[in-house]
């Protein structure tokens, strides 16, 4: 039994999305940091996450997508079917827990990477909000807005790194409370909010490149037809 709390990134990118870090990668790197475990949340895809399910490591793997909807991103924790993309924040939520997942909102008060509004976050049936994101400008700044709001909502909270490089694996992570250490003990004690924040700011290299990613997303994105 383990009684310290589990020191998991709930946010890691992986090669099969937008990262540049193979899986074997973020394994090595997160078990260098000495996390415990990660969540593999690439876009649309869960093949990240099953790759690292198959290496033999003492690593838990979370497994996860992160999930574009109408009004943002979500980080859906511990399914094991796709969600697919551009579905309505609602029905991502229920497709996300219909497999006995989590629905945590990414990014929540960040500009240009979140539009959920926090009446949309009352309204909606989420499990928590991720309140620092290491990747992001002004991560500080934002986390404090982050916690605030998730005192406002009464709603669990959890950190990630945002992690599409190997350098940056386990920036932040979130302390999970829990005693035991399988998939479904880590979601009832994420769910039930027995949880804390590990916090670095990544490199600014880093967050340039993300910025630098996010823009031109946008710039295609209006370009389209």
């Amino acid at each position: 039994m383990k009684t310290a709390p589990l020191k998991v990134d709930v946010h890691v990118h992986t090669s099969h999305s937008d990262s540049r870090a193979s899986v074997e990668q973020v394994i090595e790197t997160a078990k260098r940091r000495g996390l415990d475990g990660v969540a593999i949340t690439d876009h649309h895809t869960l093949r990240g996450a099953e790759e690292a399910m198959t290496k033999e490591t003492r690593l838990i793997i979370v497994p996860g997508e992160e999930v574009n909807t109408n009004l943002g991103d979500i980080l859906a924790l511990g399914i094991r079917e796709v969600i697919p993309y551009g579905l309505s924040a609602g029905e991502a939520i229920r497709r996300v827990h219909s497999q006995g997942g989590l629905a945590i909102i990414p990014h929540p008060t960040i500009p240009l990477l979140s539009n959920f509004k926090e009446s949309d976050l009352r309204r909606l049936p989420i499990d928590g909000l991720e309140v620092f994101s290491a990747i992001t400008p002004l991560a500080w700044h934002y986390a404090r807005k982050n916690l605030r709001l998730a005192r406002r909502l009464k709603l669990p909270i959890v950190a990630g790194s945002d992690s599409h490089h190997p350098q940056t694996i386990g920036d932040a992570y979130t302390l999970i409370y829990t005693k035991g250490i399988n998939l479904s003990e880590i979601l009832d004690a994420i769910k039930q909010g027995k949880t804390g924040i590990g916090c670095n700011s990544s490199k600014l290299f880093f967050k340039a490149r993300m910025v630098k990613g996010v823009v031109t997303y946008l710039i295609s994105k209006a370009h389209r037809p």
